[in-house]
């Protein structure tokens, strides 16, 4: 399960935690490590996401003096900070500061998209789990811009679910305006789906992918309306079952149901007349043994 859409979180509560943020700052950094990996909730199954996000915006509030420090955690590789260990939450709390810090200082923010783009096909899940969240965090400000730089992320299957995820968020999705710019990179997922060889399936990034086209385009009408149906009509014309459950799945959002009940409707009439057609009835003889199988000898 995803976590939910960062928001503006309150700073650390522990002086423990303060104290040793600002001796990290100084560059002495084991303290701080130690004492959030003990409060991280790993490894187990509730990561300490109030802890992360209470980093992000405690760590970003010293300016450009904690860029290096943010840099730092954000790019932990697997080797120093493995998956499923308390080491994992230390890069997840170097995203999310990396997102609030960009989304207040201009010159990070190129540096950041580069950053969160390598990252979203980090193999630990946790790590590409925030991505989306910081990604968010500098849509904020820059609204269509960002909808338009992150066309070149569209053609890796982890990028785009970070790009769907991103959009979904309030934060980013409320600043945005070019529904034309939005609507091409939903159509870019979905190619990137529709066009993957067969063996794709398997991947995890195919179905991360899937699963963000099952719930992003609902989160994007809300705001932006008949275009996103237009591009869930035009997706009807597919037999991949996986894509036809992903648009069936979006016409149950709750956030549709009331505003856009003819929209829905419109859209489960084109999913149900691309159906393919059944096998001619008149071609099966009754008593016939299924395709294959021998009759047995007497």
């Amino acid at each position: 399960m995803l976590p939910a859409p960062m928001r503006i979180a309150e700073g650390l509560r522990s002086e423990t935690l303060t104290a040793a943020l600002e001796e990290a700052l100084r560059g002495k950094t084991e303290r701080l490590y130690q004492q959030l990996g003990l409060a991280s909730g790993l490894p187990g199954n509730r990561v300490n996401m109030t802890l992360a996000q209470g980093f992000a915006t405690e760590s970003a509030g010293h300016g450009k003096s904690a860029d290096k420090l943010i840099l730092a955690m954000a790019t932990l590789s697997p080797d120093v900070a493995p998956g499923a260990t308390d080491k994992e939450f230390l890069p997840m709390c170097g995203v999310l500061a990396l997102g609030v810090r960009a989304s207040r200082e201009a010159s990070l923010r190129k540096k950041a998209v580069g950053l969160l783009h390598d990252l979203a096909d980090d193999p630990r899940f946790r790590v590409r789990e925030v991505v989306p969240m910081a990604l968010a965090r500098i849509g904020e400000p820059l609204g269509d811009e960002l909808v338009a730089d992150v066309a070149s992320w569209m053609d890796g299957f982890f990028q785009a679910t970070a790009v769907l995820l991103a959009l979904s968020d309030n934060a980013w999705l409320s600043a945005t305006n070019d529904v034309e710019a939005i609507t091409a990179r939903l159509d870019e997922a979905y190619d990137l789906i529709r066009k993957a060889p067969r063996s794709a399936s398997r991947w995890p990034g195919f179905k991360a992918l899937v699963e963000a086209l099952s719930t992003a385009p609902a989160a994007i009408a809300t705001r932006h309306g008949v275009p996103v149906f237009d591009r869930l009509a035009a997706w009807t014309n597919t037999e991949m079952p996986e894509l036809r459950t992903a648009i069936e799945t979006n016409l149950k959002s709750g956030k549709l149901k009331g505003r856009y009940q003819a929209e829905i409707e419109r859209v489960r009439n084109a999913l149900e007349g691309s159906k393919a057609p059944p096998r001619d009835p008149t071609q099966i003889i009754q008593g016939m043994r299924g395709r294959g199988k021998k009759r047995s000898r007497r």
